[in-house]
C-alpha cells in the first residue's frame, strides 16, 4: 500500500455566502452543486471545483486564479444577499491505495464508505482540527482534497506526513504549511 501527500499553494480559492450567492454564481456562469455539503467540477478536470458548504455558502478553487479575481472584482460593488468570505485555507491533497487508512487513523469519518462519484462535501474534525473534505478519483485510485484554518496548517501538514510515513512514496510542500 502507497500514498503520496501535496500541499497544495498553485491554485486560488474564493469563497461567497448569502442567500443570493447561489443565483448570483448561477449567473456568472459557475456551475454550482445542486445540494448542501456536495461540489462539482467547474473546469477541465477535477482540479477547478465549487464546493457547496451548507445551503448558501460557496468555497471555489481553481488554477486560473483571473477568473476568481474577476469574481471578487464584481463582488466589491455590494451584491444585495451576496458576501465575501476570505478564504486563506492551507489545502493538502492525500492520495494513493493507503490514503483511506490514513484518514482513518486521524478522524472518525469512514471516509473508505463513501463514493467519490456522489461528489460530497464532509465537514469534520480531524485530529482535534476543523477540515472539510472532498472525495475525488474512483475507488482503485482514491485521492482526498482538505482544507483548514491556516493557523492549523503546519500542525495538519506533519500529522498526515507522520500517519501516512509508512506509506508515503512522494511528499510535496513548498515549505512549511502556511
Amino acid at each position: 500500500m502507497s500514498a503520496t501527500l501535496q500541499q497544495v499553494v498553485n491554485l486560488a480559492r474564493i469563497g461567497f455566502k448569502g442567500p443570493n450567492a447561489a443565483a448570483w454564481l448561477g449567473e456568472q456562469g459557475i456551475p454550482l452543486p445542486e445540494r448542501a455539503n456536495s461540489w462539482c467540477v467547474t473546469g477541465d478536470d477535477e482540479q477547478d471545483i465549487c464546493v457547496r458548504l451548507g445551503a448558501s455558502e460557496f468555497l471555489l478553487e481553481r488554477g486560473d486564479g483571473n477568473a476568481l479575481r474577476k469574481l471578487q472584482a464584481e463582488i466589491a460593488a455590494h451584491i444585495p444577499g451576496v458576501y465575501p468570505v476570505l478564504r486563506e485555507d492551507c489545502a493538502f491533497v492525500i492520495a494513493g491505495d493507503a490514503a483511506d487508512d490514513v484518514l482513518a487513523q486521524m478522524c472518525n469519518v469512514n471516509f473508505a464508505a463513501l463514493r467519490a462519484e456522489a461528489r460530497e462535501a464532509v465537514m469534520t474534525l480531524m485530529i482535534g482540527v476543523a477540515v472539510t473534505v472532498v472525495p475525488q478519483g474512483n475507488a482503485a485510485q482514491r485521492r482526498y482534497r482538505l482544507w483548514c484554518d491556516p493557523t492549523f496548517g503546519d500542525y495538519v501538514w506533519s500529522s498526515l506526513n507522520e500517519v501516512a510515513g509508512p506509506y508515503l512514496i512522494d511528499t510535496k510542500s513548498p515549505g512549511g504549511a502556511r
